[in-house]
């Protein structure tokens, strides 16, 4: 059984394997199989979505697509997805600490920080609050220290959103993704 490369315009748009006592012609028309390139002895074989190449002497190369790097604003949503790592200092110590920047967090963590700086106090009035890690560990805060962590976290999200938007202020770099915050 042979294996073949459709190509087209110069790129390689399926794979077929010739099926057991069928050829290219009795399968296709004409047309069609004058564009199906044997792919006995390539290595590595190439896949739909890579260029071909044909030598003078018909000798057939193939390379797999040049992926781009990733945009900053790419990376930015990313990093929203990955977290920041916060180090804490103070009354609270903690050290290097993932925490999660995701939407969800963002709103939850909003939502607090606006009944703190509404009322003066945590929902439900307790004297402090928990906020969890990325590993799903609760770390434990009164309001300063909360809205400063919040803060911290908010701050972060907040240049990648300008980037993912636009870059309106013309960052070249994402913020540091780890962070001191003395509490």
């Amino acid at each position: 059984m042979t294996n073949y490369a459709r190509v087209a315009g110069g790129v390689v748009h399926e794979i077929w394997a010739e099926p057991v006592g069928f050829t290219l012609g009795q399968c296709f028309t004409a047309a069609v199989a004058a564009q199906f390139v044997s792919l006995a002895g390539v290595t590595p074989a190439p896949q739909p979505g890579w260029t071909a190449t044909q030598d003078a002497s018909g000798v057939w190369s193939f390379a797999a697509p040049v992926v781009p790097p990733p945009t900053l604003a790419q990376q930015a949503a990313a990093a929203i997805g990955a977290g920041i790592t916060l180090t804490l200092s103070g009354t609270v110590t903690l050290a290097a600490t993932l925490f999660p920047t995701d939407p969800a967090t963002q709103a939850k963590l909003a939502a607090v920080v606006t009944t703190v700086t509404a009322s003066g106090a945590f929902p439900g009035g307790a004297s402090s609050y928990p906020m969890k890690d990325a590993a799903g560990t609760w770390h434990s805060f009164t309001s300063a220290q909360y809205v400063k962590v919040a803060g911290a976290i908010a701050a972060y999200v907040a240049a990648l959103d300008l980037i993912i938007d636009g870059n309106p202020l013309g960052a070249t770099a994402l913020p540091a993704a780890s962070v001191a915050v003395a509490v």
